[in-house]
């Protein structure tokens, strides 16, 4: 009884183990079926209308034979690689569509052609479908769309700026784009800073009509003063350089003139495209001469009268005083000694005359100055 008990027990283990083994192929056999995977398409966004392109798309296959790899432009099959089939590669006409001769790579893991671009009519959906063969006949298949448009070759372009401006010129630049099909706007920076609308007018744009494309040219104009605003930076710095920064700034005002550099920045968009952004950036120098302003506004305010006045009547004084310091050195008496004889004698004859006169006259004070001195007139005995 116990035997039979323990070779019934023995047949239920070898029934599960046998289960067991045959759930786990099958899931294998499933997964295998599972795995023939399109997983990756290379199709670009958008192209110039121009340009070549090439698409490619990868897959995974793994336990399974490849019956054959498909190219579709909006449901119309163009290309077929067919690694079964007695023709490998084969073409088919499709509106659009124009394949480079041999230019096209196929094999197990990705498939790849190349196209000459006809313009617009290139513009469309692209899938490529690959199949297993028998006996699962597994399909797997990915798209993805393509623009083909006329797209700027060239940076904007900016004309009317000059290498160099004094402070508080009118600066007046314009910036134009490339011809596109495409919407483009115009933005500007100034020293990094985006520039407000109200330093600008309103865009002027040029159609043309070429390729089956209407293309548009965008011009833009940015007016402005190189004042002192326009000369902050962009973003905050640290308290250290900001302070280094102004102990330059006041070395260089006090030496030479102050020199800023002014930076224009046109940068072109278009739409949604950021990989399509253009832009080109110029600098000039502004020259800044604080003593020549400094003047201006004295001049300004009626102060350089007083200044003027001041140093007249300085100038006047100054006469007077070197005239009375002049008479008391030549009074002195002269001594003279020959042999053993000596004598000493001054005679001095002092006459009065008007030694110094100055007279200064300006526009609206008139200043009159007289010193009077003793002036000295000597004769020697020997």
């Amino acid at each position: 009884m116990r035997q039979d008990l323990g070779q019934g027990a023995h047949r239920m283990d070898y029934a599960s183990c046998w289960l067991l083994q045959l759930g786990i192929c099958m899931l294998l056999a499933m997964r295998r079926i599972q795995c023939l995977l399109v997983t990756d398409i290379n199709v670009p966004q958008i192209v110039d209308f121009r340009d070549n392109v090439t698409l490619s798309c990868s897959y995974d296959i793994s336990g399974h034979t490849l019956n054959s790899v498909k190219w579709y432009k909006n449901d119309g099959e163009f290309f077929r690689y067919a690694p079964l089939m007695q023709t490998v590669f084969r073409k088919f006409p499709v509106a659009g569509v124009q394949l480079i001769d041999n230019s096209y790579e196929c094999n197990e893991s990705s498939c790849r052609v190349d196209l000459n671009l006809l313009g617009i009519k290139s513009t469309g959906v692209y899938r490529c479908e690959v199949s297993g063969d028998a006996p699962h006949f597994k399909l797997s298949e990915r798209t993805a769309n393509m623009s083909v448009e006329a797209l700027p070759q060239n940076n904007p372009l900016i004309s009317g700026f000059h290498s160099m401006y004094r402070e508080d010129d009118f600066v007046q630049v314009n910036c134009s784009t490339d011809y596109s099909s495409l919407v483009t706007t115009i933005s500007w920076y100034i020293n990094g800073i985006k520039a407000s609308k109200l330093d600008l007018l309103p865009s002027e744009e040029t159609t043309i009509t070429a390729h089956d494309y209407k293309l548009r040219r965008i011009v833009s104009q940015l007016n402005f003063y190189a004042s002192e605003p326009r000369f902050q930076q962009p973003q905050l710095q640290r308290l250290q350089q900001q302070r280094q920064q102004q102990q330059q700034h006041q070395q260089q005002w006090q030496h030479k003139p102050l020199q800023r550099r002014l930076e224009l920045r046109c940068v072109a968009e278009i739409g949604s495209y950021p990989q399509l952004t253009r832009e080109s950036t110029l600098q000039a120098l502004v020259i800044r001469d604080d003593i020549d302003r400094k003047n201006q506004e004295l001049y300004k305010s009626g102060a350089p009268r007083v200044a003027l006045l001041g140093v007249q009547l300085l100038l006047a004084a100054t006469t007077a005083a070197a005239a009375a310091i002049g008479s008391r050195l030549l009074c002195r008496p002269l001594t003279f000694q020959y042999g053993a004889r000596k004598l000493t004698r001054c005679k001095m004859a002092t006459r009065t005359t008007a030694a110094a006169t100055t007279t200064t006259t300006t526009t609206t004070t008139t200043i009159t100055t007289t010193a009077t001195a003793a002036t000295p007139i000597f004769s020697f005995h020997i």
